[in-house]
């Protein structure tokens, strides 16, 4: 059986340490940065805060904001030997197969990308806050597990469909800079979001086109169609359905595109 179509745990393991050796340093470097930048952020929030310590919900806010930015910058350059003639040369010959290679991005920056940016959030939100504590007369409540259970969620606790928006969508922000930096060799990340925008901008176009002269919008469909919108559960299962298929299709379609260049 060809290598292309085959998967080892070996050749996978040598992979991550192949990464680990290259990048290690960079890695630790831009840890360390997104950490400052977090902490230099929070201090200067605070500070035009009236010196007041932040809570839960300017927590989450930022936790989407600096997961959204630095996880799109660092997802965007997924298969950073595609840049280069050379490199992807190189890259395209080592004795790996293409869903070894392709597993191996998919894990060392989306995965990395959901899991290490919210924990050095966290750490770092909790370590300024009892910073700023220090120096302040403010009182600082750590950010603890416990303290999400305290939340009300009963909206999502209610619906099935609604977590599962929520993920997905979460999921492809950092899916489409992905997949983009599978396709484009130059400026991965600002050619997709440039595709990204004239796709979103077409498509809504061309769907008020069509329901406003068609009526469209007035119609109403039969409860026992299960994909089509008719209230609002359906309408959040039918984004949830789609959320899905988009994710697939643009992980699928990376996939197809390592199969490409080593043909």
């Amino acid at each position: 059986m060809s290598i292309n179509n085959t998967f080892s745990w070996n050749r996978f393991l040598l992979l991550c340490r192949q990464y680990q050796i290259h990048n290690g340093k960079f890695l630790m470097y831009a840890i360390v940065g997104y950490c400052g930048v977090v902490f230099i952020i929070l201090s200067l929030g605070q500070l035009g805060n009236d010196a007041e310590a932040f809570g839960i919900n300017v927590f989450l806010q930022l936790l989407l904001t600096f997961g959204a930015i630095f996880g799109v910058l660092y997802t965007g350059y997924s298969f950073s030997p595609f840049r280069a003639k050379e490199s992807t040369i190189s890259y395209l010959t080592m004795p790996a197969s293409a869903l070894e290679k392709f597993l191996f991005e998919l894990v060392s920056r989306i995965g990395l990308a959901l899991f290490l940016l919210p924990f050095f959030y966290w750490l770092t939100f909790n370590l300024q806050g009892l910073f700023f504590e220090l120096v302040s007369e403010a009182d600082f409540d750590p950010i603890w597990f416990s303290t999400f259970a305290e939340m009300d969620i009963s909206p999502i606790d209610e619906s099935f469909w609604l977590p599962v928006v929520i993920i997905f969508s979460s999921l492809l922000v950092f899916v489409l800079p992905f997949t983009g930096a599978a396709i484009f060799s130059k400026q991965p990340l600002i050619k997709t979001l440039f595709s990204v925008a004239i796709i979103m901008t077409s498509f809504g176009s061309v769907i008020y086109v069509v329901m406003e002269p068609l009526g469209l919008s007035n119609y109403t469909p039969n409860d026992s169609l299960f994909l089509l919108p008719n209230k609002e559960e359906a309408a959040v299962r039918f984004a949830a359905l789609t959320l899905i298929l988009i994710n697939v299709v643009m992980l699928f379609t990376a996939y197809l595109k390592i199969k490409e260049k080593e043909v």
